[in-house]
């Protein structure tokens, strides 16, 4: 659910997005809102993207590799959350835009680093 679209000279370059769902649970909960930038390019791996998924449509998740060819695999937080293997390498222009930050639905602030998991790809 887009909220609001921040744009200089016709182009956007920032979204609100609202959470929907656990799959990022806890570093993500349901309610929460992310700002994420459109121009955001540089990726590393541990960053929370959104991603326009040819099945799930748009999804936040974390990047786990980034192959040289820049793929993307990624991975929800939790035990509910769709696989890697379920989702796939996402390609490059599929990302719509690098997490900034979250406004909390609870109030509290959670910040949103957090340690790697490792997550098998398929070779």
């Amino acid at each position: 659910m887009q909220l609001g679209l921040f744009k200089f000279t016709g182009v956007v370059m920032f979204s609100m997005i609202k959470v929907q769902g656990t799959s990022m649970v806890p570093r993500l909960q349901h309610g929460d809102f992310v700002f994420i930038s459109h121009w955001q390019r540089s990726l590393k791996v541990g960053d929370l993207v959104v991603v326009d998924h040819a099945l799930y449509r748009f999804i936040i998740k974390r990047v786990v590799e980034i192959d040289c060819n820049g793929l993307l695999w990624i991975a929800g937080e939790n035990e509910s959350s769709l696989k890697p293997e379920e989702l796939g390498w996402i390609i490059p222009n599929k990302l719509v835009g690098k997490v900034l930050f979250c406004i909390c639905a609870n109030k509290k602030f959670r910040p949103l680093l957090r340690e790697d998991k490792t997550h098998t790809k398929p070779r």
